[in-house]
């Protein structure tokens, strides 16, 4: 945003819209200066999605206004629900995607992704990039096109099925220790909790866990202010055996 001289507006969205922007904020938020709505559906940190539906709608607001619509997809792959799992370029050439391999094709650390936008964007595009990065590297493109073989599609649906038994397990835990996930996430690996039962400080209470229980969560304030202090987050990317154990610590933790 920078490069281009551009200014970022976050706008808060609580557990009533599922921790994302709906079309009522979006057409009450928009200015004159206002040229585009970014979105991340799946999104780091809730997990959560926006409905076809909604997100039909704010795209919608935007072109109404002469806008774009650029939608972070990146976790799009390890959706866990059926409604949610579409991608946003089916709602009309001005729509920009955002999408990378380090997700569900487990290449993270290659810095290897892609855009999807249309083509009068094409040529800006790519006089920006010459700007900022020359191009991938030849092993990290070859890597990818073996991403698409049989036999590593099979592998991902493996793995995006253990990831979604690990949310069944952890979010089901969480809820019980009195750590409530007020919306279930539908991709990604992360669960956005609510630790206020325990304290007023999402800071505090991640420092104090870590210190005594040994467990590492990430406090609400790494994610913008929003409710920082209420929520923190948990990645299930860890193993099965690892997120009982941490279970475990955690509901000792909290009732001590």
């Amino acid at each position: 945003m920078a490069a281009a001289g551009a200014k970022a507006l976050a706008l808060p969205a609580g557990p009533e819209q599922r921790f994302q922007l709906d079309a009522d904020t979006v057409a009450a938020r928009w200015t004159p200066n206002t040229r585009a709505v970014l979105l991340a559906s799946p999104s780091n940190p809730t997990g959560t999605s926006i409905a076809p539906g909604e997100l039909g709608r704010i795209v919608t607001e935007a072109r109404a206004r002469g806008g774009l619509t650029l939608v972070d997809e990146i976790y799009l792959g390890l959706s866990y629900d059926d409604r949610y799992a579409h991608s946003a370029l089916a709602l009309g050439e001005d729509v920009i995607s955002i999408n990378s391999f380090s997700k569900y094709f487990n290449m993270t650390g290659w810095r290897l992704g892609w855009l999807v936008v249309p083509p009068t964007l094409v040529a800006p595009i790519e006089k920006l990039q010459q700007n900022l990065y020359i191009c991938a590297s030849s092993i990290a493109q070859h890597a990818a096109l073996a991403c698409f073989e049989a036999e590593s599609l099979a592998v991902y649906e493996q793995r995006r099925q253990a990831f979604r038994e690990r949310r069944d397990f952890i979010v089901g835990a969480l809820n019980e220790i009195g750590l409530t996930v007020p919306v279930m996430p539908d991709g990604a690996f992360y669960a956005w909790a609510d630790c206020s039962r325990f304290s007023n400080s999402s800071w505090d209470f991640c420092m104090d866990l870590m210190q005594q229980a040994h467990v590492a969560l990430t406090p609400g304030r790494d994610f913008g202010p929003a409710a920082a202090e209420r929520y923190l987050r948990l990645s299930f990317a860890s193993s099965l055996p690892q997120l009982q154990e941490a279970a475990a610590r955690l509901s000792r933790f909290v009732s001590t």
